[in-house]
Formats: C-alpha cells, structure tokens, sequence
C-alpha cells in the first residue's frame, strides 16, 4: 500500500510520502515527510512491528542528522538518540510503543489496542530533533461510518485519541487512518 498525508499545524504545511506492507513477520512503514510548499525533505519515518502489532522498531532521522530510534526491552523501550545536543541512550520504562508526528502512530495504535482487547498504554512520545517523553495513549470508539473512497463505499471507525490529556477526534479504516482532527489527512 502507499499513499499520501497533509500533515496539519506548524508553521508550514507537511506532506508525507508512505508505502507500507505486511510480511512474514509483521509490517513496515517507511514514510518521507516534506514542505508541501518547497518540496524540502524535513524528515523520515521507519516503523516496523510484529504479526501482534507490538514495536520491533522505529526510527525517526531528521534532514538535520538528527536521528531517534526505538525498539522494545525488557522492561519498556530503549532508545538511542543522536542529534544537535549530542548522543544518549535512555530507557522508558513501562512503554511498549511509540507515538510520533506521523499518522502511522495511530494506525499501529488502533491495530495493538483492538488485538489486546484493551483501550490505552503507556508509549514514548517522540520529536525530532531529541524530545523523548512518557505519554498515555487511550483510543475509545465512536461507532462505525461508511466513508466514501476511491474504491466505493468503505466501514471506518470513529475514534476519540487522548495523547499526554490532549484529545482529539480521528477516523481510522482497518487498513489505513484517514484523518485526525488538527493533525492529518489522507490524500485521495
């Protein structure tokens, strides 16, 4: 699958670029987000899980070199930070997932939370060029709509996403989120 976001708020207009696919061990997500006006890369976004939608691993590289990546521990998520500040590593105990500029963040989170019968967990809340902190993520369900696509007529849901106590309203396919209220939008 590939496609296109409006990336929605900041300073200037973002779109990102995206293919993703299933294989024998899980998913992939790679996507390239640019300035909608210059064309400009400004970052790209790499996200990969297993066949339960649980993190393997995500990396965020900036045009800048700076560059965050993330993958499961022991005990919560280990990630490895390099940028404008310097080089760490840092642990985030009790993360299990990632939650990012990209709407692949909500995708992966609607997967993991109806496979776990759940509908929150703690993540690591990741921005470039270093910001790392702990947030919770809760998505509950608004009931089902049918969208209009390209294709014909398709079963959405309709979510409230609360982020860090920031709530916003989205609508995700089973395949593919399609907007978030003041963040993204899918480009038909």
């Amino acid at each position: 699958m590939q496609g296109r976001y409006r990336i929605l708020g900041g300073g200037f207009e973002l779109v990102e670029s995206f293919v993703a696919a299933a294989g024998p061990a899980g998913w992939r997500y790679f996507g390239r987000v640019h300035r909608a006006d210059t064309g400009e890369e400004t970052y790209l976004v790499d996200h990969v899980v297993g066949l339960d939608w649980t993190l393997v691993r995500f990396r965020m590289a900036g045009a800048d070199g700076s560059e965050i990546v993330a993958r499961s521990g022991p005990h919560g998520l280990d990630v490895q930070v390099a940028g404008p500040d310097g080089g760490r590593s840092l642990s985030m105990p009790g993360a299990t997932e990632v939650w990012s500029p990209s709407p692949v963040s909500l995708l992966v989170a609607h997967r993991r939370l109806g496979g776990f019968g759940t509908d929150a967990f703690p993540a690591a809340q990741i921005e470039l060029p270093s910001e790392i902190r702990p947030v919770q993520v809760r998505i509950e369900s608004a009931g089902q709509v049918t969208v209009r696509t390209s294709g014909g007529a398709a079963t959405a849901e309709r979510v409230t996403v609360t982020v860090g106590g920031r709530a916003f309203d989205a609508l995700v396919r089973s395949d593919l989120p399609l907007r978030a209220d003041g963040w993204f939008e899918l480009e038909a």
